[in-house]
């Protein structure tokens, strides 16, 4: 199915020796890959995460099409993990671990046991469950991820027992936990020895992504699941989501290096016998975001586990589980959905080494002043000393999401040394010492015909040096200053309807990936994964609102040849086609691009940037020209700065202040995800004519009278509504136009609004301000005299937003209009009657909110 996507690809280190082969699912089917292992006949059993457990028979034949795929299963809760332990089937769901039984041998599921639901479930969407490795006494492992809930989703947060922790299921199914401090526990694996290792995802309190070594009440760094061991339950205490605890931390046994991995899968250890090239006894490791297969190998210094991580296959897919077959080859099981990743996004392949030869290094190990290195071939001479490239860097720990390399580091090479046979290399090095993840890049090796290595770099984490220092690589610093939410300031124009806020012809709301048959177009089915012009005369796709200066996110995939771009003020064009050269690029530019990051068809990207509008004089003659800034692709920036000579032709002639922005979807299809502006001025002009600006609530809620049962509280100067229904409310003097600026952010509940215009026994007019995922309609929309609904998520829960409101005559009557975050959304005529009335805050029922900088001015 999809071998025209990896003919699509670059060319892969590593190809020549290891061929990647695409098994095909049953047409239209979304295999989201959760767990897989194989049965003792050959076949191959797949859990996924939309609930069902496929069947593959003859997974290993020559040809990968031939395998026959059907449903085993279905009807489970989300099965991210699967074992098959002699003739049982194991797997794990959200919210228990099941034992699955062909009672007849059709090889279809005939009953569903459960073994145990021993551990706590409050429904949060990121409470996932992973497993399902066996030890030597039958125990099965699983892992238990913490929740991440709105509004600060970046931290996690264990709200039920043994979230975030290490578990096991004893043959007689008694649940025990083993050790908390885990975060988002994708991946378990064991080696030969029995020892258990887990992978966790970058995060808050997880600075990269690490493999750490699984021990009996050790604790791994993440506060939140702490709360469940004994001596939290006594004391009735619960961990800080940002202040560190006082309690010994273990360190990984690897960490994998941020621009090789961001989102981990489990790992397997390739058993002797070389069925898999020349590394019997080293874990490969799933990888989703970069869409590869690690290769780490370990060693015990002091007992301890610690060693080195090489890239070893790209350009797989969204890699999210491992498993060997029988004949040795290496299957991959790809998931994304929500997470992110290469693609393909879902389905199965499966890495085969051809027999060739495999020139790459073999192990590192730590010496007393650097690394003794093998290799699988004898290479024809060591390299010089200024031939290796050798730097360290440790990270931070504190509860921000991830940390960046820090305290980087270069090293001197002091002495390099081959053995006779060609097949060692001792490097000497100034400045080994624990507490460092030390790069070493070996460029120059080459074996007796020529071959350079397959992969030239490793990365190695120090733990403990061989004269018995330990320390620990990840650093306690002082906690940075809490963040606001990643949202505030920005328009989300896609969430919720996602075509609300547009207007164009022949667009539709599906999941979307490269047709596998024809790489030109794409293959859509029901979903809610991407905007696409699937229509056959599709229009461009132009916003509705305007905007200036601006910063802009937007994710995008194009089939093989296409090509689209998005216009700033519907006239400048950033380029969006299927050209490395010209991906990201300003059409009419007068700079040139500074690096090329395109990945190709059938890729997603996110293309993030700053534009700048022109500018003009008080007689209308333009004095500057528009502009873009840092434009860049998954963060690497493409342009610096750009001035597009003039509008791209197509729009329209003019040159204006502000304008819409309007997607290309004529000349080429395109999927479009998560479009995203912050504006950077203020397109809703004041009101003329008016006195200065008075606080709303100069002395707090003195002037205001709260109605109904609603809680109201003023606190360094934000006024807190809470457990609605109630109101605030206050009167005006009559006055001819009005303009009200304020701060608000909300929580998800039940709408709130500003009330406007009324007076009894009229209604009067509202604002709607509602945060609440599928409940409408949403922050921006109007009620009363005049309904304008807005249907989409433009600002999410728990963020600070600006919001202004203005009432004034005009030519047609009273004109009433409303902006977020600088950009106009409602502009609308009532009667001129309703306008002196005063203003309300108004709670529905259950509804929180907060208000600060709330000011207005009149007109009389």
């Amino acid at each position: 199915m999809m071998l025209s996507l990896l003919m699509l690809a670059a060319p892969q280190i590593g190809a020549e020796q290891y061929t990647v082969e695409y098994l095909t699912p049953p047409e239209g089917e979304v295999v989201e890959v959760g767990g897989m292992d194989f049965l003792p006949n050959g076949d191959l059993l797949v859990s996924t995460r939309r609930g069902r457990v496929w069947y593959v028979a003859d997974p290993l034949a020559d040809d990968p099409t031939a395998a026959k795929w059907h449903i085993f299963a279905e009807g489970l809760h989300e099965g991210l993990g699967l074992n098959v332990v002699g003739e049982n089937i194991y797997v794990i769901q959200r919210g228990e671990i099941s034992r699955l039984l062909d009672l007849d041998g059709d090889q279809v599921c005939d009953r569903i046991e459960t073994l145990t639901q021993d551990w706590g479930m409050t429904g949060n969407y990121h409470e996932f469950a992973f497993g399902l490795p066996e030890d030597a006494q039958g125990n099965l492992y699983f892992s238990l991820n913490l929740g991440f809930w709105s509004p600060e989703w970046w931290h996690g947060i264990s709200r039920a027992p043994y979230r975030g922790w290490i578990m096991k299921m004893a043959p007689d199914g008694t649940v025990s936990p083993v050790a908390p401090g885990v975060r988002s526990p994708c991946g378990l694996g064991m080696n030969a020895a029995g020892d258990l290792f887990y992978t966790d995802n970058q995060g808050d309190w997880m600075a990269s992504s690490p493999i750490f070594h699984v021990q009996q009440g050790k604790w791994y760094g993440h506060p939140a699941s702490l709360r469940w061991t004994e001596a939290w339950q006594e004391e009735g205490r619960v961990p800080s989501s940002t202040q560190p605890v006082d309690q010994e931390r273990q360190n990984a046994a690897v960490w994998l290096p941020y621009e090789w991995s961001r989102s981990t899968g489990n790992l397997v250890e390739a058993a002797a016998g070389g069925k898999f090239g020349p590394f019997d006894g080293q874990f490969f490791v799933a990888e989703l975001t970069e869409g590869r297969v690690l290769r780490v190998q370990m060693e015990q210094v002091d007992g301890e586990y610690q060693g080195a991580a090489f890239r070893f296959r790209d350009g797989i897919g969204s890699v999210c589980r491992v498993a060997f077959a029988p004949d040795g080859s290496l299957f991959t099981g790809f998931t994304n959905r929500g997470w992110g990743g290469r693609a393909p996004g879902h389905g199965l392949a499966r890495v085969r080494w051809n027999g060739d030869s495999v020139f790459d290094m073999h192990t590192v190990s730590l010496t007393s002043n650097g690394f003794e290195i093998t290799f699988t071939q004898p290479i024809n001479d060591a390299p010089a000393a200024d031939e290796i490239e050798a730097s360290s860097y440790d990270y931070n720990y504190w509860w921000d999401y991830g940390s960046p390399q820090q305290r980087e580091a270069e090293h001197e090479v002091t002495s390099v040394q081959l053995s006779a046979d060609g097949k060692t290399l001792r490097v000497g090095l100034t400045g080994v010492e624990a507490r460092r993840c030390m790069k070493l890049k070996l460029a120059s090796v080459r074996d007796g015909a020529g071959r350079a290595l397959l992969h030239d770099e490793f990365h190695y984490t120090i733990n403990r040096t061989r004269d018995g220092q330990e320390a620990m690589v990840v650093k306690q610093v002082a906690p940075p200053a809490e963040k606001t939410s990643e949202s505030e300031g920005w328009l989300h124009l896609t969430w919720g309807d996602a075509l609300d806020r547009w207007q164009g012809e022949g667009w539709e709301l599906v999941d979307a990936e490269l047709d596998p048959s024809d790489p030109t177009k794409l293959v859509t089915r029901p979903g809610i994964g991407a905007l696409v012009n699937t229509g056959d005369n599709a229009t461009d796709l132009v916003s509705k609102q305007e905007f200036g200066d601006c910063e802009f996110f937007f994710r995008v995939m194009l089939p093989k040849g296409s090509d689209s771009g998005l216009y700033f003020m519907d006239r400048y064009e950033l380029q969006l086609n299927d050209k490395a050269n010209e991906f990201a690029g300003i059409h009419a530019t007068k700079n040139p691009r500074v690096l090329d990051a395109y990945h190709g068809a059938g890729e997603w990207h996110t293309v993030t940037g700053r534009f700048f509008a022109p500018r003009f004089d008080a007689s209308g003659r333009k004095v500057r020209n528009a502009k873009f800034e840092q434009v860049s692709v998954d963060g690497v920036m493409i342009v610096g700065s750009a001035e597009p000579g003039g509008q791209t032709g197509g729009g329209p002639e003019n040159e204006v202040a502000r304008g819409p922005l309007r997607f290309q979807g004529w000349l080429g299809k395109v999927a479009l995800g998560d479009v995203r502006i912050k504006p950077l001025d203020d397109g809703h002009a004041g009101l003329n004519g008016a006195s200065d600006w008075f606080p709303l609530f100069g002395n707090g809620l003195e002037f205001w009278t709260q109605n109904g049962t609603a809680s109201w509280d003023f606190v360094d100067g934000v006024t807190k509504g809470a457990e609605g229904p109630g109101s605030l409310s206050v009167k005006s003097d009559a006055v001819t136009g009005f303009e009200i600026e304020l701060r608000v952010r909300l929580q998800e509940g039940a709408p709130a609004a500003i009330g406007l215009l009324g007076s009894d026994p009229e209604p009067g007019m509202r604002v709607v301000l509602n945060a609440t995922p599928g409940s409408q309609p949403k922050t921006g929309s109007l009620e009363g005299a005049q309904n304008a609904p807005v249907l989409t998520d433009l600002i999410p829960a728990g963020t600070w937003f600006d919001c202004k409101v203005i009432g004034q005559p005009v030519e047609a009557g009273f004109e009433v209009s409303v902006s977020l975050n600088g950009v106009l959304f409602q502009q609308v005529l009532v009667e001129a009657d309703r306008v002196n009335h005063g203003m309300s805050i108004e709670l529905g029922d259950g509804a929180s909110i907060e208000v600060t900088e709330a000011r207005a001015r009149f007109v009389q």
